[in-house]
């Protein structure tokens, strides 16, 4: 029994490389796996073959988030009638989604958001000379306000919390009807959402019905380990428009049915 299950780590591992080096090239992707062993606060670039740019990420701290190049991963596949031209990013981290999103799909706008200060700063090395990715250093909230990072067990997440005004330590919250507002947009094609538990706030404010009408396609990793009920509120808000909903290892993803899109899953990069 042993041996079976040391085989099968060495040949999930083996696995998990190989496709690391078909995204990343053989030189770029040993060094990932190097690197992924130790944290670099300063950061480390990798070129990355399949992106044709590099990355930066800060070694065992993204462990995490730079696994979505070698890892089964999804898409949503639009069509050519009926492209995605909005992106919402919410809860960026240091941009591996954001990559993912430009790479899927070349012509959309994206608006990435994150609210950490070391996360933004890798995200912005990730995004920020795109010209139609824009970053915004807030966090997600009901309504605009001062929320507080409440540190988790790594860099990849934390909890967060409605502040006072005058905490030294919080930064300020944008709600979705402000971010239409903010750049004129009629529509969310895909919102994305990964902000440990703040999906219930979210989903729960009056004006939630405001703006729900107007997403095409919804990701959220299951949000009730940080925040209970909160996947139950998403359910609510969208129950009277017709939306499919898949599960995708810890995400669900809801597409509306008048989009003609698919979920692609075992999608690499």
């Amino acid at each position: 029994m042993t041996v079976a299950i040391g085989c099968a780590r060495a040949f999930a591992y083996l696995q998990r490389f190989c496709v690391a080096w078909e995204n990343f090239g053989f030189v770029s992707a040993v060094r990932l796996f190097v690197y992924c062993r130790k944290p670099v606060p300063g950061g480390v670039s990798l070129y990355v073959r399949k992106l044709g740019r590099t990355i930066v990420f800060r070694g065992k701290i993204d462990k995490g988030v730079v696994s979505h190049f070698y890892t089964p991963g999804y898409r949503i596949r639009d069509t050519t009638a009926n492209p995605v031209r909005v992106v919402l990013d919410v809860g960026a981290n240091i941009g591996d989604e954001t990559l993912r999103f430009r790479y899927f799909h070349p012509e959309a706008l994206i608006v990435a958001i994150e609210p950490d200060s070391e996360n933004f700063k890798i995200l912005s090395l990730n995004a920020g000379s795109d010209p139609k990715t824009r970053l915004l250093k807030n966090g997600l909230w009901s309504h605009g306000c001062r929320v507080r990072l409440v540190p988790g067990a790594s860099a990849e997440g934390f909890r967060v919390e409605e502040a006072d005004a005058a905490s030294p330590d919080s930064v300020e919250a944008v709600s979705i009807p402000s971010i239409l507002d903010r750049f004129s947009l009629d529509q969310i094609d895909i919102l994305k959402m990964d902000i440990e538990g703040a999906e219930y706030q979210i989903f729960s404010a009056q004006n939630v019905q405001s703006w729900t009408d107007r997403v095409r396609a919804i990701i959220v990793e299951c949000p009730d380990t940080d925040h209970p009920g909160a996947t139950q509120k998403i359910f609510d808000a969208i129950a009277a428009l017709e939306f499919d909903c898949y599960i995708h290892g810890e995400c669900l993803v809801f597409i509306r049915r008048d989009t003609g899109w698919k979920l692609e899953s075992n999608t690499y990069l």
